[in-house]
């Protein structure tokens, strides 16, 4: 196909000796020249006797003796101005004024005279007016005034005066010779004008009968001009128009006829439709687009875009493009008719809306998407509500029996031991449907990871013991397989339980007397491999394609009323994806499914694994506990669980109930609510730090029902030394009154993974910058921790401010990489110093640098690339 091209005419040729057309031809050139001969005689004769007087005329010098007459004043009048500045300035200006100027203004007035002195041409002018006298005086003084002109600079400036008195004097006998020398020109100019005009009127008559003659001819070219004229315009305006159209546009230009043929294709439809190569011969419009109707593909004709044109349907045709290869794209065209040599043709300009499709496409698919999952959400809540009547009815059905049977003199410990058991399964199955909502709620947000070391076939064998009852309930077997065991891992051994567990979960609902097995080994170094195998009742093709969908429950569990709330398996591939690992099913109905997984748990050396061993915690001596929280069913829980060990609670409602016991009593630890009335958590325990009181240095621990996580790195908890989750967990809770109480615990304050992930550094800055920084903060960590424990154990009376000073520099970077419970260890520490307390600032400081070396392994192990040398631990 040829590029962009002016479209040409194509007509019938005529022959040029037909009759009809010897007489036109006589009557277009004939009689035209036959006037054009008369015309030139006559203009041949004029001309003799016009040339003799413009002859005259052009020897004629009184219009340049006039001129020159009338220069001679305007040139004295320009110097006399040239030397009446230079002397101005000459008096004015400290600078010497440039004299150069006046020089070349006296050369021009000095030329200027020496011509009309000299020159022959001017003597009628100066000796008919009787300015003989005046000229030759002009001339003179002018002439006199080279000597001043030829000085120095400085003789010249010094004769200035002198020289302007006296072209003063000249300026009237100027005056006279341009008045009389042109009054005397113009009489002269008059009587030449006469003696021309008769020959000008005989040059009218003849120019007259010249335009006459023009005008004939004029009018009878006239037609054929006009005609040709607008031929022309149109040809090339159409040609500039498609020109400018064809080399500028981005989009496809099609130019065709009726019949489809195709009559021009820009080079952008060439790339479009991949037609280069394509002969004109079959260069058809229906090889290049086609109609969709009834699902069908039909070629699109000439005749019918002609059609829509002349209907209106101009713009916004979807059509289909077919390129050369036989892949079809979306088109959108729109089009319009011209004409071409008397016949109509169509210029249709189209454009390649594939990327426009597939973004309504997408646009189409998230809306499906969106309004699917509000439906699934909407099947969700009436699922979960279904599903929390039963435990809800359990556990208020107990209620009542017990409290029925205690009101009819049955014994208390009797009903306790038959019911208990019952309130306690139905709240646990409350906690689990609470927890699939926060999960997914958390996950949606990105779920958190806490990386740690742990023994996986302990964390197995637990996993097969507790699904082991549920697993017999139904008659199933339920078996762990592993070659070899795997020892100590590093990864999230609580997100780990929780993927294996629902995953065996599912394989014990869809089971009847069947077996379940799970099948562990490493893959590879870094990578092992688990399967959870069932005979169970499978899945259809279409239900296992939606396995891992959230809020999806198959066919299979609804006819066979299996609870569950269809979160499960949304979470479970949610949590694997975090983890960067793999999980699949393979599914047939009938005959059981496998459900495989791939994570990422490299192998722990035996004394990073020895280290992460938990121990039990020390008793510990009482301690007086500030427990403040505004619901009173949390408040008695917390406080039964801290006087079964013997501490010492006292209870505040909210923040300002905790601000008055705090200003009169000193306490070994605050238990602080985030989410109180009258004054929350944070504020309160901002102004405990900013008080004077005796609990400046004091311990705060935050309780909060926030998802793990999302206040840890908060602006607002930054007076808090630590946060623990609702419900409460015994141990962390133990474990923060060691610290408080000054006693080392191993789970205490011990930096937990989730809370080293380095995730916003690592994703604010480039890897280069991020290792760079992290890198110096181990450094300067390794380097000042030690000169920290030594300021902190010197015996003082007073605070150290400089030791303080120091501490708060390393909390600030320790929370700039993201490190939380050292950056709140170190403020602790600071805390205390500036609060006078020197022993317990030597005791924290101590154990900061206990744990040092186990914070910077877990670091090291998520920082990017290999260490520097000045990143490298010091030598024990």
């Amino acid at each position: 196909m040829k590029g962009p091209q002016p479209l040409t005419r194509t007509t019938k040729k005529k022959n040029p000796n037909a009759p009809g057309d010897r007489g036109r031809t006589w009557y277009r050139f004939g009689l035209p020249g036959l006037f054009f001969v008369i015309s030139a005689f006559v203009v041949v004769y004029l001309l003799t006797d016009v040339r003799a007087k413009m002859g005259e005329l052009e020897s004629s010098p009184f219009d340049n003796v006039q001129w020159t007459l009338t220069q001679l004043e305007v040139e004295y009048l320009t110097f006399a101005i040239q030397v009446e500045r230079a002397d101005a300035l000459n008096y004015s200006d400290p600078l010497p004024p440039d004299l150069g100027q006046l020089r070349r203004r006296y050369d021009i007035l000095y030329s200027r005279v020496q011509t009309i002195r000299d020159g022959t041409l001017y003597d009628p002018a100066v000796s008919g007016g009787n300015i003989e006298e005046d000229f030759q005086r002009v001339a003179d003084e002018i002439f006199g005034l080279a000597e001043l002109i030829d000085q120095t600079d400085a003789a010249l400036l010094a004769d200035l005066p002198e020289m302007r008195a006296r072209l003063d004097a000249l300026h009237p006998s100027i005056r006279r010779i341009l008045t009389i020398g042109n009054r005397g020109l113009a009489l002269n100019s008059d009587t030449k004008r006469k003696e021309i005009s008769s020959v000008l009127i005989r040059l009218a008559e003849a120019t007259g009968v010249l335009l006459v003659t023009l005008t004939m001819i004029t009018l009878l070219f006239r037609r054929e001009a006009a005609v040709s004229d607008n031929r022309l315009k149109e040809n090339l305006a159409s040609s500039a128009r498609l020109e400018a159209i064809f080399s500028t546009s981005r989009d496809a230009i099609v130019v065709f006829d009726q019949a489809g043929h195709v009559l021009n294709l820009n080079r952008a439809g060439e790339e479009m439709f991949g037609t280069r190569a394509l002969p004109e011969s079959n260069a058809r419009i229906y090889r290049l687009l086609a109609k969709e109707e009834s699902g069908r593909l039909l070629p699109i004709t000439g005749r019918s875009l002609f059609d829509a044109a002349r209907s209106g349907r101009q713009s916004r045709l979807r059509l289909t493009g077919f390129r050369q290869t036989g892949a079809e794209f979306p088109v959108e065209i729109s089009i319009d008719i011209s004409t071409l040599s008397s016949r109509p043709i169509c210029v249709a300009v189209i454009r390649d809306i594939s990327h426009q499709v597939e973004v309504e496409q997408e646009l189409k698919q998230s809306r499906d998407t969106a309004r699917a999952g509000e439906r699934a959400k909407a099947r969700f809540l009436g699922v979960v509500s279904h599903e929390m009547r039963t435990p809800l009815n359990g556990i208020l059905g107990a209620i009542e029996l017990i409290e029925a049977e205690s009101q009819s003199g049955a014994r208390a410990t009797e009903s306790f031991d038959t019911y208990f058991p019952v309130i306690k399964s139905s709240a646990k199955s409350l906690v689990s449907l609470v927890d699939d909502v926060l999960d997914l709620t958390q996950i949606e947000g990105g779920p958190k990871l806490s990386l740690r070391p742990f023994d996986l076939d302990a964390l197995l064998d637990e996993i097969v013991l507790a699904a082991e009852p549920s697993a017999q309930q139904l008659d199933n077997s339920l078996t762990l397989v592993r070659d070899t065991p795997l020892g100590w891992v590093r990864g999230d051994p609580d997100r780990i339980r929780q993927i294996i567990t629902n995953l065996v979960a599912n394989a014990i609902k869809f089971t009847r007397a069947g077996e379940i097995a799970i099948e562990v080994a490493r893959g590879t170094k870094e990578v092992v491999e688990i399967q959870v195998m069932d005979t169970g009742m499978g899945m259809t093709a279409d239900e296992l394609a939606h396995i891992f969908d959230d809020f999806f429950r198959a066919d299979t569990a609804i006819r066979q009323q299996i609870k569950g709330t269809g979160l499960g398996l949304g979470i479970t591939r949610s949590l694997v994806d975090a983890m960067d690992g793999e999980i699949g099913a393979e599914s047939e109905e009938g005959e059981g499914s496998v459900f495989w997984l791939r994570l990422p748990l490299p192998p722990v050396a035996q004394d990073e694994a020895t280290k992460t061993r938990k121990t039990r915690a020390p008793d510990l001596p009482r301690a007086r506990i500030l427990l403040v929280e505004d619901n009173a069913t949390n408040r008695l829980i917390a406080r039964r669980l801290l006087e079964l060990e013997g501490h010492i609670v006292t209870e505040a409602v909210n923040g300002a109930d905790c601000l008055d016991h705090c200003a009169t009593a000193a306490f070994d630890l605050i238990l602080m609510d985030i989410s109180m009335p009258v004054i929350d958590g944070p504020t309160a325990a901002h102004h405990i730090r900013q008080g004077d009181g005796p609990n400046k240095a004091t311990r705060i621990v935050a309780l909060t029902a926030h998802m793990a996580g999302a206040l840890d790195m908060s602006e607002a908890m930054r007076a808090m030394d630590a946060i623990l989750h609702k419900p409460l967990d015994r141990q962390l809770l133990y474990d923060q009154i060691s610290l408080a109480l000054g006693i080392k615990s191993d789970s205490g304050d011990r930096l937990q993974p989730s809370q080293l992930t380095l995730s916003a550094l690592l994703g604010a800055l480039p890897a280069e910058t991020a290792t760079k920084l992290i890198d110096a903060f181990l450094s300067e960590t390794d380097r000042d921790l030690p000169n920290l424990l030594n300021a902190a154990a010197t015996a003082r009376s007073t605070p150290d401010l400089g030791l303080a000073e120091a501490l708060h520099a390393l909390a600030g970077a320790a929370a700039s990489l993201g490190i939380a419970p050292l950056h709140r260890a170190l403020a602790n520490a600071e805390q205390s110093e500036r609060a006078g307390q020197t022993e317990k600032t030597a005791r924290l400081v101590s154990g900061i640098l206990d744990q040092w070396p186990e914070i910077r392994a877990e670091i090291t192990d998520l920082r990017p690339g290999p260490l520097s040398s000045d990143a490298q631990p010091a030598a024990t």
